[in-house]
């Protein structure tokens, strides 16, 4: 990693010798190849996507083709300069990182999550015939270039930086069991990453609360992407809203099967065997949620309802005041119909 982050810096300074008129003397590009990007657009045409979402893209490869270098056989510095001039491409045309499922909307607003950072990136290596592939961590995509010897490089594209997978183990709290199960942490086919596409626009509307239409991405997503966590959390969290307790409870107990340490599947599912009075169940969900993720009042504030309806009030008032305690000092909130 030393090594990496010395070149990434004397690199840095490389890139950032590109000007704002080498960028804008972009090749015309009149999308020969329909990129992933393209792909993306199209799958949200019937969110509000457009021909001219896919002009804005054909014009942003276009600079690319100018101002982007890459040849074979790349060394180590030779990729951080590739990607670092990708990340320097999307800072001058106006791109920030932010909260945004969709990317049509992105490209409008310069304001891009995850996902569709590791999408543009994509777009551009596609045509440029760059050899990075998306990666999937929980609820949140970044990048693999490859070497031709089977090596590679991490790029966080949020952050215009290169990482380590530890990092994301680190970070993003990822068990073993997940990884090996291939459901984080591996390269994804394009076909598994357009499931990351379906599971963002079903996230959209199930933060409308338009849960039926949400449900059908969802299911998309996890028809092209078994092993896929997040669409199967998704989609039973969207039958239980919808009062489908029995097929919300099927899919959240996949995605806890994929994903162990997702704090909000054990909330969801302890909450459905609240509603069925099943209170050793509940508590047991509560709990493990809590295990996981300590910072969040909900399960807490659970817990004192449990031991209220079981006539334990001194129990439930200790785990009332906890509640508050941590909502006092962390400030978290969870608003219905909220996705991840």
């Amino acid at each position: 990693m030393m090594m990496i982050k010395k070149t990434y810096i004397s690199l840095l300074l490389i890139a950032l010798t590109m000007t704002s008129s080498q960028v804008a003397a972009g090749t015309a590009y009149r999308g020969i190849l329909q990129t992933v990007a393209h792909e993306f657009i199209n799958i949200e045409k019937d969110s509000g996507a457009g021909s001219g979402d896919c002009s804005v893209l054909d014009d942003l490869i276009g600079k690319a083709l100018a101002a982007v270098t890459y040849s074979t056989n790349s060394t180590t510095e030779d990729a951080l300069r590739t990607l670092m001039q990708i990340d320097l491409l999307l800072k001058q045309e106006g791109f920030v990182f932010g909260q945004n499922y969709l990317l049509s909307t992105g490209l409008k607003s310069r304001t891009i999550d995850c996902d569709n950072y590791c999408a543009l990136y994509i777009a551009i290596a596609e045509v440029m015939k760059i050899p990075v592939v998306p990666v999937y961590a929980p609820n949140h995509s970044f990048l693999r270039f490859y070497f031709d010897d089977g090596s590679y490089i991490n790029w966080e594209p949020t952050q215009g930086r290169p990482q380590q997978d530890s990092y994301y183990v680190n970070e993003l709290g990822i068990s073993g069991d997940s990884v090996s199960k291939g459901v984080y942490m591996k390269t994804l086919t394009r076909q598994e990453f357009i499931a990351v596409e379906y599971n963002n626009i079903g996230s959209h509307f199930m933060l409308k609360k338009n849960y039926g239409e949400a449900v059908m991405y969802f299911t998309a997503a996890a028809r092209f992407y078994p092993a896929f966590s997040s669409a199967w959390h998704n989609r039973g969290s969207s039958y239980y809203a919808m009062g489908r307790s029995e097929e919300a409870l099927n899919d959240l107990q996949r995605a806890n099967e994929l994903d162990p340490l997702r704090a909000s599947t054990h909330n969801t599912m302890g909450d459905i065997y609240l509603d069925r009075k099943e209170y050793s169940r509940a508590a047991e969900e509560y709990k493990t949620s809590i295990k996981i993720n300590p910072s969040d009042y909900v399960p807490y504030n659970n817990m004192a309802y449990i031991m209220k309806m079981l006539g334990k009030e001194k129990e439930s008032q200790s785990w009332y005041n906890k509640s508050q305690e941590i909502k006092a000092v962390s400030g978290k909130t969870r608003p219905q119909g909220s996705s991840e």
